[in-house]
């Protein structure tokens, strides 16, 4: 929708005025705080692309218990279905009028979010090609996830242009998790995700 705030920027913007008010406490010069606080808007300026359509996707993996906290974990999900051409024809529009399709929301939980998932300590995950997996392309994360009680993780959802990828008619991803602390259980997961259609 039009006039909407860059997804990215709506999320950092409180951290950005929180860090220049701690260093505004500790003395830092007036006059660069001020630059800083310029050019941290002039970056976050509204989005004036249009948002034509929302492409929602939700997969289900396992985790395993007993996992260290050394490697990173890696959850493989491919032939997720594109649904490009079928939210193309309920919205009335062409892919010629889609000028990217880049994320919106990601949210990582327990299937029936019982589960407190403070082991968790970073999350990334990848959109790649099933014909070709080493065209990939990190598209949500969150490093480090806070370490609180919690029962969802909400994802940044990153800057990436996915076009590319949603325009085959599957697509995988790549979800890669590293534990503060050994995984405790079995444990259901579910991870939900949004992709938009900006207009030009």
């Amino acid at each position: 929708m039009k006039g909407k705030k860059s997804n990215i920027c709506s999320i950092i913007w409180p951290g950005i005025l929180a860090l220049l008010w701690g260093l505004m406490k500790r003395g830092f010069p007036f006059t660069i705080l001020t630059i800083w606080i310029g050019v941290a808007f002039l970056s976050c300026h509204k989005d004036k692309r249009e948002e034509l359509f929302v492409i929602s996707h939700t997969v289900d993996f396992n985790i395993q218990p007993g996992l260290n906290t050394f490697d990173t974990h890696i959850y493989d999900i491919g032939n997720i279905p594109s649904q490009l051409d079928q939210r193309l024809d309920d919205t009335g529009h062409t892919i010629d009028q889609v000028a990217s399709i880049e994320p919106k929301r990601a949210y990582l939980s327990s299937i029936f979010e019982d589960v407190n998932l403070d082991f968790i300590h970073q999350v990334s995950i990848l959109i790649y090609d099933i014909d070709n997996p080493v065209n990939r392309i990190e598209f949500c994360y969150l490093d480090p996830v806070p370490f609180k009680k919690k029962y969802g993780i909400e994802l940044f959802p990153g800057i990436a242009d996915v076009s590319d990828w949603l325009k085959n008619e599957y697509f995988g991803v790549e979800i890669r998790l590293n534990y503060r602390e050994v995984t405790p259980s079995l444990i259901q997961m579910r991870f939900e995700f949004d992709f938009r259609a900006l207009g030009p």
